[in-house]
């Protein structure tokens, strides 16, 4: 039998997740224009494509914890603790995840098997691949149907 302590702890945790999914399509897209930013650049290194995905995904983490910060203090009127702080921050993580996700194929070029260009392509698809999958995983978790959650695949990549 559940209590509303349960229940409210499962809402709580539900809201929770949503953000941090929320924050992590946040974070593949930001990892996509990092991407789009370095593909161009026909001299860079793996590590220096890497370190622009993933310090970028790092420092927008850091700058969405501040922001979100700013608001709970300015919105509450009271002082965050670091306890509050960590929290936020906590929720954004997968911002940085969402990074390391997205500049993972560079590790490819690193080894030797392919050539940086190459990799940033397949980073590219990645991040694209890992934005169509959330989209349908959003339509089955709705009940939608095949069709859809293919509409749904399609407007998370476009």
């Amino acid at each position: 039998m559940s209590t509303v302590h349960d229940q409210d702890k499962a809402t709580h945790h539900s809201a929770i997740d949503t953000e941090r999914l929320s924050e992590f399509i946040y974070g593949t897209i930001t990892a996509l224009i990092a991407v789009a930013a370095t593909i161009g650049d026909a001299g860079v290194s793996w590590g220096a494509a890497a370190a622009v995905i993933v310090v970028g995904a790092a420092v927008v983490w850091l700058a969405h914890g501040y922001s979100k910060a700013i608001a709970a203090r300015a919105t509450t009127h009271q002082h965050l603790s670091g306890h509050d702080i960590g929290g936020i921050l906590y929720v954004s993580w997968p911002i940085v995840i969402a990074g390391v996700v997205v500049a993972a194929p560079l590790l490819l070029s690193a080894i030797g098997l392919i050539e940086v260009t190459a990799a940033l392509r397949i980073s590219n698809v990645v991040g694209i691949l890992t934005l169509a999958l959330v989209g349908w995983r959003a339509g089955v978790a709705s009940g939608d149907n095949l069709l859809h959650r293919l509409w749904l695949a399609m407007v998370s990549i476009a």
